[in-house]
């Protein structure tokens, strides 16, 4: 597994305030500020449902609300924020979120739609049932890891290359046209390029520790 941190979500503070300092993040969806202030604690609200999803809740359409809030977490900025948490659990970071008086809608949207899009199910801390409380990742969603990481500059190329998956294909351009710009291949035509780095690909998993000639020029 990619991951070795953890993500849970818990509308008690005391729990965020006995917290551990070290190797933990507090991701506060706090639209309120009721917490105290403190520089450790992030601002995680863009995560939460639109404007117009709620707008959709208060006129009691399900779908739209669905259609808004997915859209929402598919926007660049929430991409880009959720590529920052991802990293922090690549690095054995743990998250702890928190949402105040958690009405069970938001609640259950928020955990939903951020398994649905990014294949990361958020545990609820004290839950009864041990399929809301725990935690878990949904191993095919490893490519839109990878990708969200790789863009963010976290991964080099070759890192990338070598935990991305042997059976996953290759559909991204913009993640293609980086790896080339990175690795720089000497083949005349694109075509040649993706070639090289599909090659690249297959015998990074063999031999981790190969590089291309060009690198120690």
């Amino acid at each position: 597994m990619i991951f070795k941190g953890t993500i849970y979500l818990t509308d008690k503070e005391e729990i965020i305030y006995n917290a551990p300092k070290i190797n933990t993040k507090i991701i506060s969806l706090d639209e309120d500020d009721t917490l105290i202030q403190d520089d450790s604690i992030l601002v995680g609200t863009c995560l939460l449902p639109p404007i117009e999803s709620k707008i959709a809740e208060a006129d009691g359409n399900e779908q739209l609300y669905d259609m808004y809030y997915e859209r929402h977490l598919n926007e660049p900025f929430q991409q880009e924020f959720m590529a920052a948490l991802i990293s922090y659990l690549y690095k054995s970071g743990n998250l702890l979120l928190f949402l105040p008086a958690m009405d069970n809608y938001t609640k259950e949207k928020l955990v939903f739609f951020i398994y649905k899009v990014f294949g990361i199910h958020i545990g609820i801390l004290n839950d009864p049932n041990p399929m809301v409380a725990n935690c878990y990742y949904d191993e095919r969603c490893i490519p839109i890891w990878l990708n969200l990481m790789f863009t963010a500059g976290v991964l080099s190329p070759y890192e990338y290359l070598i935990l991305y998956p042997l059976d996953a294909e290759f559909n991204n351009k913009f993640i293609l046209e980086r790896l080339i710009n990175l690795i720089k291949p000497c083949e005349p035509t694109i075509n040649e390029k993706i070639q090289y780095i599909l090659q690249l690909h297959k015998k990074l998993h063999k031999e981790p520790d190969i590089r291309p000639v060009i690198f120690s020029i």
